[in-house]
């Protein structure tokens, strides 16, 4: 289903009650409830609020009979947030501002930017109509309370349903709040939680494992089927799948060049990195992080740059071999004024090719940043109970 970037989408619905009981000598007591009864996906976290109105904690509600947590502060309220309508939740990163969506506000783990990747408590992410919904929310319980007479019950309703199903246009309340549809949505390759993020390579929210790999592995994987159907040749598809891997590299690049400490000479050593020139992407990672793209390829090392070298003659020299091309590719096979036909099994491996070397970047950058392994952990045991039923 195609989507349009930046579209509002709407929150779920739900209802909180609040049962305030006043007994005859004038001692208050309060319940609160939620309930959902429409067709749309929902989800229900909890979040602790100051009693001045702002969150200060998250809830981990656990399962049925299963404790919660116990507040940060005396006298917190236990605030309940519904998902938007698909199910997911908005977030704004507490560093960069950014917007993106996740499918939890977690409170077993930290959450990541995907975009700077800060963590810290999934409360501190919260979005600013999320943040006026929790102050509305403390004020309509508080104020219920205060204005409670004596021996009676007394309900008080937040109905979100009400809103969510108003008519476009009509005005809002400030505590109606939404999420935004971003551009790339993906599940995490580590983790499988779901993230909707500006742009396409971004940490996962959960875990904080970064998809730049998986994104080429997802592109290039495409590239091979058009490639098997004909829809593509074997020279287009070498110049896509270069460009794909240059992109992802650069990504992983950027994000060392951003956090990891180093001095300016470095930082625009790496910004100018040319990853279609072996010998010099190979000699800057592995001196300045040890990272070598080539680890345990030394056989395919020529057939690479090879391939690096013809997909600069297809982007700019029509596929017409230059005198450039003759004297860096190592290709004997060819002399200068060639017309380079390329072959489909080169473009397969090439492909291949790409994909490992992409690989031992994925590794070697999440050594250094180490991901969150309670959310790995968790999956890890859902796939083999998944594998147990199918066995």
């Amino acid at each position: 289903m195609t989507r349009e970037d930046f579209t509002e989408v709407g929150h779920t619905g739900g209802k909180v009650t609040f049962t305030i009981i006043c007994d005859s000598e004038g001692q208050v007591k309060h319940q609160i409830g939620y309930s959902h009864s429409s067709p749309r996906p929902a989800s229900l976290v909890g979040v602790y609020a100051h009693p001045d109105g702002f969150a200060c904690g998250n809830i981990d509600m656990g399962g049925i009979g299963t404790p919660w947590n116990a507040p940060p502060f005396p006298n917190c309220i236990a605030v309940m947030m519904a998902s938007d309508s698909h199910g997911r939740f908005g977030h704004e990163c507490p560093r960069c501002s950014k917007h993106f969506r996740s499918d939890n506000i977690p409170a077993k783990f930290l959450l990541t930017c995907p975009y700077c990747g800060v963590r810290a408590e999934s409360y501190h992410f919260l979005t600013p109509p999320q943040k006026v919904y929790i102050s509305h929310y403390v004020e309509s319980l508080y104020t219920a309370i205060y204005e409670a007479e004596v021996d009676t019950t007394r309900e008080v309703v937040i109905d979100m349903d009400v809103l969510a199903d108003s008519v476009t246009g009509d005005p809002r309340p400030d505590f109606y709040y939404t999420s935004t549809a971003q551009q790339t949505e993906f599940k995490c390759s580590a983790c499988n939680s779901y993230n909707d993020i500006r742009g396409k390579y971004g940490y996962c929210s959960s875990c904080g494992w970064r998809n730049s790999a998986e994104q080429q592995r997802v592109a290039l994987e495409q590239i091979r089927s058009k490639l098997k159907s004909g829809d593509v040749s074997a020279s287009v598809a070498v110049k896509q799948v270069v460009s794909e891997f240059d992109a992802a590299a650069r990504d992983y690049v950027n994000q060392l060049i951003s956090h990891v400490p180093m001095k300016e000479s470095r930082v625009k050593q790496l910004e100018k990195i040319l990853f279609h020139n072996i010998d010099n992407f190979e000699e800057l990672l592995s001196k300045f992080f040890d990272i070598s793209l080539l680890k345990g390829m030394a056989a395919d090392r020529s057939f690479v740059n090879k391939m690096f070298c013809r997909r600069h003659v297809y982007e700019h020299d029509g596929g017409v071999a230059t005198t450039r091309y003759v004297e860096k590719s190592g290709d004997t096979d060819i002399v200068e004024g060639d017309l380079i036909r390329e072959t489909v099994n080169n473009a397969h491996k090439l492909i291949g090719c790409l994909n490992r070397m992409i690989a031992t970047f994925e590794t070697d950058f999440q050594e250094m940043f180490p991901p969150e392994e309670f959310c790995i952990e968790v999956e890890k045991e859902r796939r083999e109970r998944i594998g147990q039923r199918n066995a």
